[in-house]
């Protein structure tokens, strides 16, 4: 999706300039993989519970982890754990 700015050039017509749409949305987190417990995971693909990522997200995981990359805010979290 892109966002249309409309500015002059100072001949009269306006100009028509399309840059890419930026702005995060609520189904963003949906693009990356957290970090989860490892226990917690396993209890939600049984049993089918939310679990609740580093970043504070909530849902039940539904897609394979590895195609997507992983959460800003989680691996942050994770190294600030981990140091």
């Amino acid at each position: 999706m892109a966002v249309q700015t409309v500015a002059s050039s100072g001949s009269g017509a306006p100009d028509v300039i399309e840059r890419p749409d930026t702005r995060e949305t609520e189904g963003d987190h949906d693009r990356f993989s957290h970090y989860v417990n490892k226990t917690a995971l396993t209890r939600s693909a049984v049993s089918g519970e939310a679990v609740v990522a580093l970043c504070g997200k909530k849902w039940v995981p539904t897609r394979d982890g590895e195609r997507f990359p992983v959460c800003p805010a989680c691996k942050e979290i994770y190294a600030g754990l981990r140091s």
